[in-house]
């Protein structure tokens, strides 16, 4: 019901843009599948770019996009992707989401949808499934990039430790995970926008009493998860949440790399 409101009340937000912008009248409503601010289309060539910029893809490989909401990313990648020959997987812990995406691109062939239900507190809490014993709906091996948009900022460390592992077994040798968080370190552990305050000996929140609506981990902690699931390097890129971005995202970025 949060997430429900909190999308309703971006809805109404969006009114006069949609008014104006046919682009932003091709969006899903918010209220769907509540996963943030901005435009649904522009966010989806943000992605797309994004990981062109720091995992090559070039629209030849296989992607897997884990959390894919809506289908953000997926509308960024298409084009590419039927001009490269890739193809495109991406899941969701939420029915409705895998519902509009299975409808808004039912004409493109090599792009694929499942639902993962997988129980979330904010974003699914009747799922059947253990976040602590999540299998990803993929073959092991099968997939060159994966991406985690926004999905780690609303998981608890021991969820991602599991999210990193799955990815990992679902990679190529080499392959890459591009994955935003907010990692926290000295000098960047709250800002005026993501005030967040202790939550667990890893964690910190936004909202104790919403927890996952925002989370950020440890720094430290995030790069010892990485590490322990099988990938043998990562690069690293600030957000602008906090002072000291040095690349144009909201949040902090890793491209690990699998060995």
């Amino acid at each position: 019901m949060r997430r429900a409101a909190l999308g309703a009340l971006e809805d109404l937000k969006s009114l006069p843009a949609r008014a104006v912008d046919p682009e932003r009248r091709a969006e899903p409503w918010s209220m769907l599948h509540h996963v943030g601010h901005g435009g649904y289309l522009q966010i989806g060539r943000y992605l797309a770019g994004l990981l062109e910029t720091y995992a090559g893809f070039d629209g030849s490989q296989a992607v897997l996009d884990i959390g894919c909401g809506t289908g953000r990313a997926a509308a960024g990648l298409a084009t590419r992707l039927a001009a490269g020959g890739g193809r495109y997987l991406g899941f969701d812990i939420s029915a409705s989401a895998i519902g509009y995406c299975r409808r808004r691109f039912a004409g493109d062939p090599h792009l694929a949808f499942a639902h993962l239900d997988v129980r979330h507190e904010d974003y699914n809490p009747r799922g059947t499934q253990d976040e602590l014993a999540t299998v990803f709906p993929c073959a092991d091996e099968d997939y060159d990039i994966a991406l985690a948009a926004s999905v780690f900022t609303h998981l608890r460390m021991p969820a991602v430790r599991r999210y990193l592992a799955e990815t990992a077994e679902a990679l190529v040798p080499g392959g890459r995970f591009a994955f935003t968080a907010f990692a926290l370190e000295p000098g960047r552990e709250a800002s005026a926008a993501f005030p967040f305050q202790p939550f667990d000996e890893t964690s910190s929140v936004v909202d104790p009493k919403a927890p996952l609506g925002a989370i950020g981990h440890r720094r430290a902690a995030l790069e010892a998860a990485i590490r322990e699931a099988g990938f043998t390097s990562f690069a690293f890129h600030r957000g602008d949440w906090a002072p000291g971005a040095d690349y144009a995202g909201g949040q902090d970025l890793y491209v690990a790399v699998r060995g």
